[in-house]
């Protein structure tokens, strides 16, 4: 959680409802936090880039030709970093200003200066989106056109410097934050093949050049990381001379970065036989922020260098700058700075001194630490909902990502969707500066206003929890939102026939939300004068729960993305899990009673649009799903509705078909799929399983076997995915009960199922 946002809602408040960032006495920001001197210990004299040979890590940093003027910027460099990257001179624009024309001034000067100190040289980069002449981003080109203009770029420029530079990022941020290709000038004309295209051709201009894809945000186990790896394995299997993946790491103080997810990348590309880098590194701190968050800075360089030391597969981990006399942050992040490891004057400061201490154990054999590689450790158990950047402060459908609401927390164990007819929603969330710019969807057949508690009318509420302080909005059809002492600003209007209610919430004390990680949750309350009383007979929400956010309680979270912005390695909030019924005996199939009083969820997100993730019409597709647990076996019943059966493709995947993702403990996870009137497929798995559809294909009754019994209060890693083809092309819809990004079967973003 950002200590910053904490603070600055709590300066704000009548009353300090916010205790999420007090700090107790012997913490390590206590001493810092009461003014007293930070010391920097330093335990060798020994420079960085001396430390760093000991270990065969190359340390470096970035600069350009201008900053070797500064005689002191100099004489640091000289000292402490063994590999040069230059920031900005090898850029598209600089070395070919005009079509053919080259200009290699700059950059020659910082080959030379490395040559003459005994440097390696990294050139960055090759191909990007930013940083292109206006020759080649104003041109319409044909695809062959295009490919020749690349083709003689990188040939020219990799040949120039042939046995000079040996390394290389070939391409730089071919991948957008959720994982697709970025949609770059190089893209809508050469398609993805550019990016074998390039490495080709930087490997016929240098053959012993090392090779490298970079990009930012993918230095743990993410939707972008992931895409990275399945496209790095693509090529390589291609015969693509790829050499390793680079990782930037502009990272910010608030947030923890998670070495558990940082190490399970590293292993996985190298088991494909890629090193890693860590390429750009800064860790910016808010300029409010007083000498603690040089401590916190110093803990994530600390980390990064830990991890570096430990993976051989790490072979070089370079700062975006040396002090922060010259940073692209302040410039880039309005608010921010201080984020390398020497000051404006030149002095190190604790990050330096936690570099140097870890690079120093390493060289004398005092290392003791060991990344822990066991993701079903890590406590986040639903991924956070993302809201985008908008490029104004207003709601933008084609900036922002739809999420359903998916649950009835009022129907107590049968939380599953009422139908369409009665009523449905979705909702998208995005942000500018400080304000969150929302949007709810709504589809009523009947809006009910008129009673007197607010609550039991048709209404949208939003949940925000930051630190020890919620705030529930609460905006009944037609109205904005009721008051409440929250420490901003909130606002929303409804359309005329009540189909579509806009709001913003805006934070004061705030200068922008990028990188935040807030509590969230939001419902849609349906009240149709149907029941008894009189009251709401549908509460939905995006996620299981009991309906008590009104009490603070079973928030998910709401990740405010952004360039470089990484999501809180801990979760700030955690909502309900699923729960799985206690069987007195083993059922005979789908259709026994022992189901009827068991929990019942919805097959509620489309993973495979990113961009909305509603799932399509119930008369499409749609379906439930409930699990129970008798002795040590598993059993689960899914209800389906399918317009169409495809059960024809060569590749299973793309049938319509269930597929049951399941990791108890320490084990590893196991995949199983079964394709609609067929038992599960065959997989490597020491206990028993089963598959059992009805006739028709509306009703699945499966089994697994566990190695032992299951107890009350036990927690299984789990997920449950629908998967539906309508053409018999490929899959329209892989429907899941939590958002993600279709990576369960990498063992990735699994929820929670826990035994009543």
């Amino acid at each position: 959680m950002n200590k910053t946002l904490l603070s600055s809602l709590t300066a704000v408040m009548a009353t300090a409802l916010v205790t999420g960032c007090t700090t107790t006495d012997d913490s390590p920001s206590a001493s810092a936090a009461n003014n007293e001197p930070l010391d920097v210990v330093i335990r060798s004299d020994l420079p960085l880039r001396q430390l760093g040979d000991m270990i065969n890590l190359s340390v470096g940093a970035a600069l350009e030709t201008r900053h070797l003027d500064n005689q002191q910027f100099r004489d640091t460099f000289v000292r402490e970093f063994s590999q040069l990257t230059p920031e900005n001179e090898m850029k598209f624009k600089y070395v070919q200003p005009q079509r053919g024309q080259f200009d290699f001034i700059a950059s020659d000067k910082l080959v030379e200066f490395a040559e003459q100190n005994d440097m390696v040289v990294k050139g960055h980069a090759l191909v990007w989106h930013i940083q292109n002449p206006e020759w080649l981003e104003n041109t319409s080109w044909s695809k062959d056109e295009l490919a020749a203009v690349l083709e003689n770029h990188i040939k020219t420029v990799v040949g120039h410097y042939k046995g000079r530079v040996m390394y290389w990022d070939v391409v730089n941020e071919a991948f957008d934050d959720q994982g697709g290709f970025r949609n770059t000038l190089w893209y809508e004309t050469l398609g993805d093949d550019y990016i074998e295209m390039a490495f080709r051709w930087a490997h016929e201009a240098d053959p012993d050049a090392v090779l490298f894809y970079n990009d930012y945000s993918t230095e743990g186990m993410t939707a972008k990381s992931n895409a990275v790896y399945r496209h790095m394995k693509k090529l390589l299997d291609k015969g693509v001379p790829i050499h390793g993946v680079g990782t930037q790491l502009h990272l910010t103080v608030e947030h923890q970065i998670s070495d558990v997810s940082i190490a399970r990348n590293i292993e996985r590309l190298s088991e494909l036989g890629l090193d890693t880098h860590f390429t750009e590194i800064d860790v910016r701190i808010r300029d409010g922020n007083g000498d603690s968050a040089l401590l916190d800075q110093a803990n994530r360089y600390e980390m990064l260098a830990k991890l570096a030391a430990f993976y051989p597969e790490v072979d070089m981990i370079t700062t975006w700058g040396v002090s922060d006399q010259y940073s692209w942050i302040p410039s880039w992040f309005t608010g921010y700075g201080r984020a390398l490891m020497f000051d404006t004057d030149y002095q190190p400061k604790p990050a330096y001194a936690a570099v140097s201490n870890v690079l120093l154990d390493a060289a004398t054999g005092n290392f003791g630490y060991e990344p822990a590689t066991d993701l079903s450790k890590v406590g986040r158990f639903v991924q956070p909902f993302n809201a985008k950047p908008l490029s104004s402060a207003k709601f933008n459908q084609q900036e922002v990502v739809y999420y359903p609401f998916a649950y009835n927390q009022l129907g107590g164990k049968q939380q599953q969707l009422p139908a369409s007819t009665t009523t449905e929603g979705k909702w998208a969330v995005g942000y500018h500066n400080n304000k969150l710019i929302g949007r709810v969807l709504r589809k009523d057949n009947k809006t009910v206003v008129d009673h007197s508690q607010a609550w039991e009318n048709d209404n949208v509420e939003v949940f925000i929890r930051v630190g020890g302080g919620f705030w529930q909005f609460r905006a009944v059809v037609g109205q904005d939102f009721a008051p409440l002492g929250f420490p901003g600003k909130a606002k929303g209007e409804w359309n005329r026939d009540g189909t579509q209610f806009d709001f913003v919430i805006e934070f004061d004390g705030v200068q922008d939300l990028v990188g935040e990680t807030i509590g969230f949750n939001i419902a849609l309350s349906d009240n149709d004068k149907n029941t008894e009383s009189g009251g709401r007979h549908a509460q939905l929400y995006p996620l299981t729960g009991t309906n008590i956010g009104w009490q603070g309680e079973e928030f998910g979270e709401l990740f405010m993305n952004g360039q470089n912005a990484v999501v809180a390695s801990s979760p700030v909030s955690a909502p309900a899990p699923f729960k799985m019924s206690r069987l007195n005996d083993m059922p005979s199939g789908a259709a026994d009673s022992a189901w009827d009083q068991g929990y019942h969820y919805s097959f509620a997100f489309n993973q495979l649009n990113q961009a909305d993730m509603s799932p399509p019409s119930q008369s499409d597709v749609s379906g439930s799903w409930q699990v129970g647990y008798h002795q040590n076996w598993l059993y689960g019943v899914v209800n389906r509705n399918d317009d169409k059966t495809v059960t024809n493709m060569e590749q299973s995947y793309q049938n319509d078909n269930v597929e049951v993702f399941v990791q108890r403990g320490d084990n590893t996870m196991t995949q199983f799929r079964t394709v609609v009137g067929q038992d599960f497929e065959s997989v490597h798995y020491a206990g028993g399983y089963f598959a059992e559809w009805s006739a028709d294909g509306s009703q699945l009754f499966f089994g697994i076997e566990l190695d032992t019994p299951v107890n009350s209060g036990e927690a299984i890693r789990w997920n449950i995915a629908l998967a539906d083809n309508d053409d018999g092309q490929g899959r329209s819809a892989q429907l899941y009960p939590v958002p993600g990004s279709n990576i369960a079967y990498l063992g990735e973003e699994l929820t929670k199922l826990v035994a009543e």
